[in-house]
């Protein structure tokens, strides 16, 4: 097992798991619910991390994250390769007909 990556917004791990997993890379949410915690340990070690199952998949998988990122951040659209629809970066399933976004 390996840490890909870790974050305070526990949602936005949890969105990055199922990401993962559509892309067939198993993987585990570790510390999520350390929050609670959180000044009898310190605050970076309470975050929630999200860790791949096999060791090897480790360099996909924060590929696969930095892209994911870098959509949302530029602000890019998405046609689905499916139905044609036009979705903006921050979504991963087309509204029309469910398809998944293409990486």
């Amino acid at each position: 097992m390996k840490q890909v990556y870790t974050s305070e917004d526990r949602l936005y791990i949890y969105h990055l798991k199922n990401l993962l997993e559509q892309e067939g890379i198993e993987c585990a949410v570790k510390n999520d619910s350390l929050s609670s915690v959180v000044g009898e340990i310190p605050m970076l070690v309470a975050w929630p991390e999200l860790w791949v199952i096999d060791s090897d998949m480790a360099a996909w998988a924060k590929e696969l994250i930095a892209r994911s990122k870098k959509a949302v951040d530029e602000g890019d659209t998405w046609v689905c390769k499916n139905c044609g629809e036009e979705h903006s970066a921050q979504f991963t399933e087309c509204w029309n007909c469910q398809d998944i976004k293409a990486f």
